[in-house]
């Protein structure tokens, strides 16, 4: 791995490892991811972490394991704030030569560079519209009332009306 201020953070030579099918490596993840965003969910300032497990196979490599994802929001009810944490799962394959309409990663064979895929596991796993709690019946009636100027309909009228809406009051619906 480079060191911190390399445009990779995440760059794993994998040539050795390839010698032999099977062969595993353990490589640490702890970057910060901070902004991340799907919706209204961003990633924090917290590091994302987790071990993925490098493993020789044919033509390529594997990378599996998963990442712990920090990550703040509103509820989609409330508009309180909400935070949680959240794993990532990770199952990718680096291949040598990949086929350029499939999922799978091409690589040089030697070097596979992990950035993305940290990148988009965590993303993929955000929440879309996560909740406070499961029960939240939403905004709460005495902080945001609804009808016109703060009264509920059914209210008798304490406020002289717009004269403009008086041929309204006419209709018979």
């Amino acid at each position: 791995m480079e060191s911190a201020t390399s445009a990779h953070r995440h760059r794993v030579h994998v040539g050795a490892l390839r010698q032999r099918l099977g062969q595993r490596l353990d490589v640490d993840v702890g970057e910060v991811l901070g902004g991340l965003r799907v919706i209204a969910t961003e990633t924090t300032d917290e590091p994302v972490t987790g071990t993925l497990t490098v493993e020789s196979i044919e033509r390529g490599v594997s990378v599996t394991g998963s990442l712990r994802v920090e990550w703040a929001a509103e509820c989609r009810r409330c508009l309180d704030r909400v935070t949680g944490v959240v794993d990532a799962l990770v199952d990718e394959i680096f291949q040598v030569d990949a086929p350029p309409d499939s999922d799978i990663i091409d690589f040089d064979g030697d070097t596979i560079v992990l950035d993305d895929v940290i990148r988009e596991s965590a993303l993929a796993a955000l929440p879309l519209a996560p909740l406070c709690r499961p029960d939240c019946d939403g905004p709460a009636p005495d902080r945001y009332r609804p009808g016109l100027h703060g009264r509920r309909p059914g209210d008798p009228d304490t406020e002289s009306r717009d004269p403009r809406w008086a041929a309204l009051d006419q209709l018979d619906l």
